[in-house]
């Protein structure tokens, strides 16, 4: 399992994918955060979660919050690991390889897991560097304490796990495009809705829910359980997506 786990990082650091999505991610949250500062002190002209005064460390965590942006791009990342091996046709080799088809689903899971939270990392710093950089130069405090370093720590496993529930996604959903629809659909129309009508449930869901808690973001619900009730949607969906593979045909 190492040996194919480390082969799914190697193809991962040897794609222009991985590098073009976390490009990508990282410029538009320079650019969210960039505008929160810029845009906060100018009541007419506001974008939501805009910080008008950054002064505790509250303030300072929900600026850095881009963890909602990163697990959007890593779940859409993970969808492309079978569905990328379908559309290229490198699937077949793949399954010769390694026959146990159940084997090289998990080692995609956790592989892009582990990418997944280096690109937590990566873009979570970038937002870091933007604030600590805007506020140094404007002349006003810098409130680093302990709750926005654990802000900073428990993006990157929400963005990991989300790209391992896309890697689940991809093996039930076999069309690149089609997955990556499906998954951008779930998080920005499917949840989005629920959320509207029926905002209890909304709680529990996959993002909207598990997401949040793990970055704090759902008072019912601390980082803990979040990241356990994600984990639990994960072990669904890569279930399903395993059953799918075993009885799928490859041309």
């Amino acid at each position: 399992m190492i040996r194919l786990v480390r082969a799914e990082l190697f193809k991962l650091r040897t794609t222009r994918m991985y590098l073009g999505l976390l490009l990508a991610a990282t410029g538009l949250v320079v650019l969210v955060t960039s505008l929160q500062f810029a845009l906060g002190d100018d009541s007419s002209l506001t974008i939501e979660g805009a910080a008008t005064v950054v002064e505790t460390e509250a303030d300072l965590r929900s600026v850095l919050d881009v963890s909602g942006v990163a697990a959007l791009f890593t779940l859409i990342l993970g969808a492309t690991a079978l569905t990328g091996e379908h559309r290229h046709r490198t699937i077949a080799t793949t399954f010769l390889l390694t026959p146990a088809r159940s084997r090289v689903v998990a080692a995609k899971v956790v592989g892009y897991t582990i990418a997944g939270g280096a690109f937590g990392v990566v873009v979570e710093a970038a937002a870091l560097v933007v604030a600590v950089g805007w506020l140094a130069a404007s002349g006003g405090p810098i409130p680093f304490g302990t709750t926005v370093l654990a802000g900073l720590a428990l993006t990157p496993v929400a963005t990991g796990l989300a790209a391992g529930f896309g890697v689940g996604i991809g093996a039930v959903i076999p069309n690149q495009l089609a997955a990556a629809l499906a998954a951008f659909g779930w998080v920005m129309l499917a949840e989005q809705l629920l959320g509207g009508v029926v905002p209890e449930v909304a709680l529990w869901l996959p993002f909207r829910g598990a997401g949040s808690a793990i970055t704090g973001q759902n008072p019912d619900m601390g980082a803990a359980a979040g990241a356990a009730l994600f984990l639990v949607y994960i072990i669904i969906i890569v279930g399903a997506g395993i059953q799918v593979t075993r009885r799928r045909d490859i041309a």
